[in-house]
């Protein structure tokens, strides 16, 4: 029924605005005021468009509606639209209509149309058919048009385990001129990437600072940490948010699927195995693991992270399952090894456009394979914003994965028997999602794309 009176409207306004061009017409108005950039027709056509794009966004919402209505009953049911062709996963959806060929992007709460497409280096926008690489650099300020209250975080020891509070400041980034380049394109959204990775107080190129995370107030509060202060960064002139860069954001570029590499394969820290510790008496300790391993012997302690409860607890008695999600690679090879790259490097073996955003400039040696920093400057490294569990047969290492010498690595912060790590030479890497219907313009005199 709503359909139908959504027809309706679109052939009344149509009719009308037909009608009107005709009594125009016949005033005397001229047919270029009817046409061109701001004519009649050309403002109904936007017209359309707008009334289009609203009738789509209200189907998406119905079927929502439908769906969780069904998983209320407890029934089982696919997320549907009508006259739309539905893929991706839950909160993570691509809906494209069959009429109009445009696609949104809808995560469960907020619907966005997908402006921006990206086929390898090459970025399009789908409506102006405007084109950008990857790597580009974009004339984006944290601070225009934005709070000044919204520019600064400082993030406690109490969340960090540091000996000192740690304050960050946009304004510090933006006067160091290290510039913001074009990341690429994730669920519709043009995304830009710091230049360089951000430290704590002041820094320039001759003395950088990092961030520090310690022991198990570093792993509780690494990931919220690093993206509130990344979200400073989030604010200015065609901005929608900024957060921490992730190890799943790497992933999606290099292509690596930790489910299928499989780490440390047959090893306790398998990625994927799930290892059971038993707790008997005061010092005997056990481990069991899905790949076959198994331990037994005496240890005294061992804590396991509760995240249901962000908190740490000691196992005194009875038994607790932790699952490993430990892994590094070499972007180059997608595995561990030193071997012949497969991707990302050029004919000299030096890393590409991306890669060399990402992790550095780096050049593979021919001969021996061997990785080496061959830029300028100082080499990123820098947290990423996902967790890492390392199992072992007596414990677990808990911690963040990271950037380093070329490579998606860990950092262990905490190990299960109470000892804490403090690590202060990584920085922090903000990502930037631009608003879908942001508009770009090429500044030739700066070599930069300027949001207009």
């Amino acid at each position: 029924m709503k359909t139908k009176v959504k027809n309706v409207k679109g052939i009344t306004l149509i009719a009308l605005v037909i009608t009107i061009i005709v009594l125009l017409i016949l005033a005397g108005v001229t047919i270029a005021t009817l046409t061109g950039d701001n004519g009649i027709l050309t403002k109904a056509n936007e017209a359309k468009t707008i009334t289009n794009e609203k009738d789509e966004e209200e189907q998406i919402e119905i079927g929502y509606t439908e769906y969780l209505m069904a998983d209320q009953t407890g029934e089982k049911v696919d997320f549907k639209v009508s006259e739309a062709k539905v893929t991706g996963k839950e909160g993570d959806w691509i809906i494209r209509f069959n009429k109009t060929g445009k696609e949104y992007y809808f995560d469960g709460e907020t619907i966005t149309k997908v402006t921006w497409e990206q086929k390898g280096d090459t970025i399009t926008n789908i409506e102006t058919k405007q084109t950008l690489k990857v790597g580009d650099y974009v004339d984006y300020d944290p601070t225009l048009e934005a709070n000044a209250s919204d520019l600064t975080y400082t993030s406690k020891t109490d969340k960090t385990g540091a000996d000192s509070d740690q304050e960050f400041n946009a304004e510090t980034y933006k006067n160091a001129e290290y510039g913001w380049r074009i990341l690429g394109v994730s669920k519709g959204k043009l995304r830009l990437i710091s230049g360089e990775f951000v430290g704590a107080g002041n820094y320039t190129n001759g003395s950088r600072t990092y961030y520090t995370l310690k022991g198990q107030k570093g792993y509780i509060n690494g990931i919220e940490e690093l993206n509130k202060i990344s979200a400073i960064f989030g604010h200015g002139k065609g901005a929608e948010k900024a957060t921490s860069i992730t190890a799943e954001d790497i992933n999606e570029i290099t292509g690596y699927d930790p489910a299928t590499a499989k780490c440390e394969e047959g090893n306790f820290n398998e990625y994927g195995n799930k290892v059971t510790y038993t707790k008997e008496g005061e010092t005997k300790l056990s481990s069991s693991a899905t790949n076959g391993q198994k331990w037994s012997g005496t240890q005294n302690t061992l804590n396991y992270y509760d995240k249901s409860n962000k908190t740490f607890k000691t196992l005194t008695s009875g038994s607790t399952q932790i699952t490993s999600t430990f892994y590094y690679y070499n972007p180059t090879t997608l595995n561990t090894k030193q071997e012949k790259p497969t991707q990302g490097v050029d004919e000299n073996g030096v890393y590409n456009t991306i890669y060399q955003i990402l992790f550095g400039k780096y050049a593979v040696n021919k001969d021996s394979y061997e990785i080496s920093f061959v830029g300028t400057g100082t080499q990123p490294r820098y947290w990423l914003a996902s967790e890492s569990a390392l199992t072992v047969k007596n414990g677990v290492t808990w911690g963040l994965r990271r950037v380093n010498d070329g490579k998606v690595l860990n950092r262990g912060i905490f190990f299960s028997t109470g000892t804490e790590y403090s690590y202060d030479d990584y920085g922090v890497r903000p990502i930037v999602y631009l608003k879908s219907d942001i508009s770009l313009e090429w500044n030739n005199t700066l070599q930069k794309w300027k949001i207009k």
